[in-house]
């Protein structure tokens, strides 16, 4: 897909910032007088784009290769140009989702009474590790049993070949103005025809640590060209809580992770395919 194969070129940036799980500890930042630290960060950035440019289409990412990217994010999480305050205005814009996973090892997994109960709705990660296994996943979209069968039967296809645009889209749109979040999947479904899931979520800033936000899932929607189908439903009281904590952010690429122990990696839409078509 001409997405993923923009990646390595694109990917080359400023970011990142060590997960921290409270307010206290004290965060490491890359500065940019700092030139070993700069090029550690560059030459991380590097491994996370080349290992997540293997990772395969229309399947699970292998857990050796899922297990090899969490340990590069991890790493990647130490360097960041970026301060506290300077997070949330980065925020703002259009981010494509590349990779999910959850990650077995961090303290919000771990310590998660009821992390084995999972609302779909909350990420791609929950719904396709609900149980926390140990792989990951570039098209994430629906829970991971049905995904798996509709791509067997060929019903669903979220990569295309060599020329060929990928054939699914996970965006997502902060507008930071109105504190609501947009998240967009789009599929191609046999013929011409596409189905489209909405899912509005309002965010506002936590007040003790800068690079969080806290969230409330308020509606999702679902619609499908060439047919009748847009439906809405209002979430109101059952509609998720949670947060999310941006540990990293540059100018096309950010890791942000989940409340119960998901991590995404996503880049600034468009941008790598911009980027490739300059080469």
């Amino acid at each position: 897909a001409v997405l993923m194969e923009g990646i390595q070129a694109a990917f080359l940036c400023k970011a990142a910032t060590r997960h921290q799980t409270t307010p206290h500890n004290k965060m490491l930042f890359a500065t940019k007088t700092d030139s070993a630290a700069v090029v550690k960060k560059e030459e991380t950035k590097k491994a996370l784009v080349e290992l997540i440019f293997q990772t395969p289409g229309n399947a699970p990412t292998p857990s050796s290769l899922t297990n090899q990217i969490l340990k590069v994010v991890r790493d990647l999480e130490n360097y960041c140009p970026t301060s506290d305050d300077e997070v949330l205005p980065k925020l703002g814009g259009n981010w494509e989702l590349l990779w999910t996973a959850q990650d077995n090892q961090s303290l919000e997994w771990q310590s998660g009474p009821f992390r084995t109960w999972i609302n779909p709705l909350e990420n791609q990660a929950y719904s396709n590790n609900p149980y926390g296994s140990s792989t990951g996943r570039t098209d994430a979209v629906l829970p991971r049993e049905i995904q798996d069968r509709l791509e067997s039967l060929g019903i669903l296809k979220t990569r295309g070949t060599e020329k060929q645009d990928s054939l699914l889209r996970s965006v997502q749109s902060v507008d930071l103005k109105n504190s609501k979040v947009r998240n967009v999947v789009t599929l191609q479904l046999p013929g011409d025809n596409k189905a489209s899931i909405f899912v509005d979520v309002g965010f506002r800033p936590d007040q003790s640590d800068g690079r969080r936000v806290n969230v409330k899932f308020q509606a999702c929607r679902i619609k499908v060209s060439g047919s009748p189908i847009d439906v809405t439903f209002p979430l109101g009281i059952i509609g998720p809580t949670g947060w999310l904590r941006t540990g990293y952010i540059d100018e096309n690429i950010r890791i942000t992770r989940g409340h119960k122990g998901s991590v995404f990696i996503l880049c600034r839409s468009g941008s790598f395919r911009q980027d490739k078509s300059k080469n």
